[in-house]
């Protein structure tokens, strides 16, 4: 669709995997690619109030540096603020901008592929629809670490293809508990307890061992090497993860 309006446009695919009306985990994908990207036209679509009031928005973030396309429903929210903060908000409204008939159902083919490849060529986003006070603009509750003395409480934002368990703890949460690398600390995932080993990289334990490592984006994932803690676990994006030398039980 974005070609057929604009042929020169050069697309990067991040990802297709995001869990169904997962707009959280889209947000954390969305707001760990952006910086990697030059001036760009960032369309993200996970939209489970397709078709309601919700609006179709543009962003321009400070400087100019880009634009991010997609539903107001906190999607593009972090990313944005990553990227500079909101410095302008429109609604996607213009029909001319669309596709000729738009569905109630597919907005993404509708409404925000058309829009990316519009701006793409250069249609201010003023064209598309009246300005959004950014004030008004959805956010997505923030997640949080609860420390409770002998171990942390956090969550599961994202479940790569790989089945690693992306949290929102990060190092200094690890520094926190005193663990190094080597040391084995219990993991509560709902309302199952299973041992983790830290580990400096993925390949440092054996096959199949449960492993905590600091990611590429210095979160602590849960991970198996050469396994899926997704399917160890039963895990998912939203899942309670407790962390801590010992002190709770399963059941």
């Amino acid at each position: 669709m974005i070609r057929s309006i604009a042929p020169g446009a050069e697309i990067a695919d991040i990802s297709h995997l995001i869990e169904p009306y997962g707009v959280r985990q889209g947000a954390v994908v969305l707001y760990e690619s952006v910086p990697y990207f030059p001036q760009s036209v960032h369309l993200a679509v996970v939209d489970p109030g397709v078709g309601s009031a919700r609006r179709a928005v543009i962003l321009s973030v400070a400087g100019g540096s880009s634009l991010l396309v997609g539903p107001d429903n906190g999607l593009l929210m972090p990313s944005a603020a990553r990227l500079g903060g909101v410095e302008g908000a429109w609604e996607i409204a213009n029909p001319e901008l669309g596709l000729p008939v738009r569905s109630s159902t597919f907005h993404g083919r509708d409404v925000f592929s058309p829009a990316a490849a519009h701006l793409f060529l250069g249609v201010a986003p003023a064209e598309f629809g009246p300005g959004v006070d950014p004030g008004s603009l959805v956010r997505l509750e923030e997640t949080t670490v609860a420390d409770l003395g002998s171990h942390l409480s956090g969550e599961v934002v994202h479940v790569d293809r790989f089945g690693n368990l992306q949290t929102n703890l990060r190092s200094v949460h690890l520094d926190r508990l005193n663990a190094v690398p080597g040391d084995r600390l219990q993991v509560r995932l709902g309302e199952r307890v299973v041992e983790a080993t830290v580990r400096r990289s993925y390949s440092f334990g054996e096959v199949g061992e449960l492993q905590l490592v600091v990611d590429s984006h210095g979160c602590v994932a849960i991970c198996v090497n050469e396994g899926s803690a997704a399917l160890l676990t039963g895990a998912r994006p939203g899942s309670t993860v407790l962390l801590g030398a010992g002190g709770f039980a399963e059941g």
